[in-house]
């Protein structure tokens, strides 16, 4: 309700808050929450995402393609390794921005396009991200899905089925999410730091992990154009950036989830990454 009694519009896809969920091997759920506008540089969608605008306004721009979610009646299809400049806008009447990020893994969109009787039938967005309309139906099945996700007694087998479901109903309009193909050495990187950015990571624990040395984990991040020390530092301030919105956190607190036992030397790095301290998010 806003302060004259009326329904916020949007406001029933808003889950009770908390940390972002983690399904792992089908998705996370995560609904970050802004009272003042705030730009994001070069901000990486590493997996293939469902977005909704529930209240305020974001703006999108790749390089290539720009585009404006200001209502929660469309829903946004965001491609794999998708980077993109993010602007987010409260709403009027001072309602903060509010939106609701499903993140979808490699391995459930893998699985669909195996399932699918006609793989190629339909053509794949071409565009890092696309606006479609939320029709009743398709609300349902995402209204599901959100539902789901965080609950602790939705065994994974059942979840995969309600996902399977929405994807199909997004297929069904036109839409297919791109399958993210062999990942190269930075992605599978990015990812192990994902699953862990609290750990104390180093090359040779991190080349460990994927079953080579540091000296060829370096040389082949190498080859990718992508250099250790840099991968990590971004990886985990994807994740502070999620955790500052999300999350009632002490800065403190969402610091050492990040690996910093410092949370002077968090903010200096969360500064130099995005222009601005995360204090400045709260």
């Amino acid at each position: 309700m806003n302060l004259n009694g009326d329904p916020v519009p949007g406001s029933h896809w808003l889950l009770p808050s908390a940390a972002p969920v983690v399904r792992a091997g089908l998705c996370s759920l995560a609904q970050p929450s802004l009272r003042q506008a705030r730009h994001t540089p070069r901000f990486l969608f590493h997996e293939a995402c469902l977005l909704l605008v529930a209240a305020g306004r974001l703006d999108l721009h790749d390089g290539s393609h720009q585009t404006t979610v200001d209502t929660p009646s469309c829903l946004l299809l965001v491609q794999a390794h998708t980077s993109a400049d993010l602007m987010k806008t409260p709403g009027s009447g001072g309602q903060p921005f509010r939106s609701v990020l499903l993140a979808l893994s490699p391995e459930l969109l893998e699985a669909f396009h195996r399932t699918r009787a006609q793989p190629a039938a339909l053509p794949l967005d071409e565009q890092a991200f696309r606006q479609l309309p939320l029709d009743d139906d398709l609300q349902d099945a995402l209204r599901q899905v959100l539902a789901s996700v965080p609950s602790p007694t939705l065994s994974d087998e059942r979840l995969r089925y309600r996902l399977m479901d929405l994807l199909a109903a997004l297929a069904e309009r036109g839409h297919l999410l791109r399958r993210a193909g062999p990942p190269g050495t930075a992605s599978r990187l990015r990812t192990l730091i994902a699953q862990a950015p609290q750990q104390h990571w180093t090359a040779h624990s991190a080349g460990s992990a994927l079953a080579m040395s540091e000296a060829t984990l370096r040389r082949r991040l190498a080859g990718e154009g992508v250099r250790f020390e840099e991968l990590l530092v971004d990886t985990r301030m994807h994740h502070a950036m999620l955790l500052v919105q999300t999350t009632g956190w002490s800065l403190q607190h969402i610091a050492q989830a990040c690996g910093y036992q410092s949370r002077a030397r968090f903010s200096e790095r969360f500064r130099a990454r995005f222009g601005y301290s995360p204090s400045a998010l709260r």
